[in-house]
Parts: structure tokens; sequence; C-alpha cells
């Protein structure tokens, strides 16, 4: 829940939203309650089909469903899109084959971080700021993308850019310096040496 609650926290009450991936639908029902309308959109039928279920008045007033394998359409670029809960290769592949040019992106990608920022700027979209969510002991990192083009630094592109929580940011990049200092006790890797570097040398 803490992962919907800071994707809400980025969303103005005058947004309209499209959450690809929609799951449950329990960020549009979060959404629903301050009036926000948002379309709900996943690839699986009986996704759509439970989520509907049990809709309260005002959830049913402010949600709409749709079953799509990427973004629908009927939508323009005012509205903004939400990719949560999926690797970077698949929400660059949404991106990749939308006809829709966005104004603003949330992502929560489950990898790859690095790879997201460099390909989110390649097709237009610029990093403008992030936060790091710790759920049920896990962390992971919300960014936000608009088409405002910004300059950034190689530590920016790998540790990213703008973070709002520095303290949780501080937390994570310590558990990533364990988890690969554990991992060149084993093997000298260049690249991992080069990461864990940057990492330490980080000034938040």
């Amino acid at each position: 829940m803490n992962r919907l609650k800071c994707i809400s926290s980025y969303i103005s009450d005058n947004e309209k939203v499209l959450d690809v991936g929609c799951d449950q639908a329990l960020l549009s029902k979060l959404l629903a309650r301050r009036g926000v309308y948002s379309i709900a959109s996943d690839i699986k039928a009986n996704i759509i089909i439970n989520a509907k279920k049990n809709l309260s008045d005002l959830e049913k007033k402010y949600i709409t469903f749709t079953l799509s394998d990427g973004v629908p359409e009927g939508v323009d670029q005012t509205i903004t899109l939400v990719l949560s809960g999926m690797g970077t290769y698949t929400i660059l592949d949404i991106l990749k084959n939308s006809k829709v040019f966005f104004n603003k992106i949330i992502t929560i990608s489950n990898n790859n971080h690095d790879i997201l920022r460099s390909e989110m700027i390649k097709l237009g979209y610029y990093i403008k700021e992030e936060e790091i969510i710790k759920d049920k002991s896990k962390y992971y990192n919300l960014i936000v993308f608009d088409r405002i083009k910004r300059e950034y630094s190689k530590e920016e592109l790998l540790i990213g850019y703008n973070h709002k929580n520095k303290v949780l940011l501080k937390e994570k990049n310590e558990y990533l310096i364990n988890k690969y200092n554990k991992i060149l006790n084993k093997t000298n890797n260049e690249k991992l040496i080069n990461i864990v570097n940057i990492l330490v040398n980080y000034k938040y």
C-alpha cells in the first residue's frame, strides 16, 4: 500500500490518470476517494472482471475500465500515465508501441533503473524527480518523467535525480554496497567495482 500512496502523492486533484497493468485497480480506487478520474487498464480480462467487483458508487463514478495490452486508444498526452509493478523492458516496450507522447509518466519498475533512465531520455522523457519507497522490507524506486529537457551526470543516471527521500536512498544504497561487495569477494567485476565506488562516494 505504501507504493500506491506514494504514487498518489505525485498526482494532483486536477489530473486524469491511466494506470496500465492496474491489477486490482487499487490505485484507481485510492484516487477516486479524492475525486480523481482514472482509467484502469490490464491485458487480462479476468483481472478487469475481478477489479470491477464490489465497487462503491463513488468508485464507479470516477473509474473507467479497459482491456488493453498497452496504451489503449482514446487517450491523449494530457493524461498522466502510471506504469508500476513491471520490469523496465516491459515499460519501454509499452512506450515504444504507444501512439501517444505523454506529458507526464510515473514509473515503479522492478529492475534496471539505470537502463530505464537512459532509454527514457532517448524516447524524449526526462527525469523530474524520484523517491525511494520501502514496502515490506523491499526497496522500490518511483520516478516521475516529463518532457522538459535536462542534462544528467553519470552518477544521476545510475543512482537517480532529485530524490525526495534521502534517508531511504542512503539506506538502499548501503544495502546495495553490501550486496555488491559480497559478489566482488567471489569475482572481480570491473563494472561492479565502478558502481560500488559511485555509491560509496555519493553526496546526500
